[in-house]
């Protein structure tokens, strides 16, 4: 997992974001592991190279990268300079953009579990979204959800209270997680929303 995203990110470095008035719409998020940063450190990427990250929970990040036609490249602090974007409002513009850019979701019931689908590889970006979120506690999950992405194309919900729905999530989760160790793995943890923000879920 860890030499595939290096060279996702070696590739990125290569080619500075074109020089174009719609930059500011193209900055989105991208859920990573945290080991991603850890490895860009290893390989003695310059900081001023690094992606701009916040912390999410856990063994989770976000990472901002600028969502190109033909590729995905990371926002470096100098290159959100070079895009007239201020790092303090990176995480903001980020969201609109990524709120703006979802497209329909769909999810499916095993046992209690939700898996939610979007394509694109947004399924984990989910999280960030409030709207969303809202939405799956006014309608269909209860007042406390956990939470857990896999993988960047995977989310799972479930409902707090419902043990079997738990106990699904966390199986599949694992299964998920384990299948296949590749650039999109993230990590198997759960995690609960309280107050509009993650936390690692620990059980009542």
């Amino acid at each position: 997992m860890i030499n595939s995203l290096f060279n996702l990110f070696k590739k990125a470095l290569r080619t500075e974001p074109p020089k174009q008035a719609s930059l500011r719409e193209q900055l989105v998020p991208r859920i990573r592991h945290v080991s991603f940063l850890k490895m860009l450190q290893e390989h003695g990427v310059p900081e001023q190279q690094q992606p701009v990250t916040t912390a999410l929970c856990g063994e989770l990040l976000v990472s901002y990268a600028f969502d190109l036609p033909d590729q995905f490249i990371m926002a470096s602090p100098s290159q959100l300079e070079q895009a007239g974007i201020s790092v303090s409002e990176v995480p903001a513009l980020a969201l609109w953009n990524l709120a703006r850019l979802m497209p329909r979701t769909e999810h499916f019931d095993k046992q209690g579990c939700m898996v939610v689908r979007t394509g694109g590889e947004l399924e984990a970006t989910l999280l960030l979204l409030d709207t969303f979120m809202e939405y799956m506690h006014v309608n269909s999950l209860g007042k406390e959800i956990v939470a857990a992405v896999p993988r960047r194309d995977c989310l799972l919900l479930c409902d707090a209270r419902d043990a079997g729905a738990l106990a699904e999530l966390g199986s599949l989760a694992e299964k998920i997680f384990t299948e296949a160790q590749d650039a999109h793995a993230l990590s198997a943890q759960k995690m609960l929303r309280r107050d509009g923000r993650w936390e690692l879920f620990t059980g009542h």
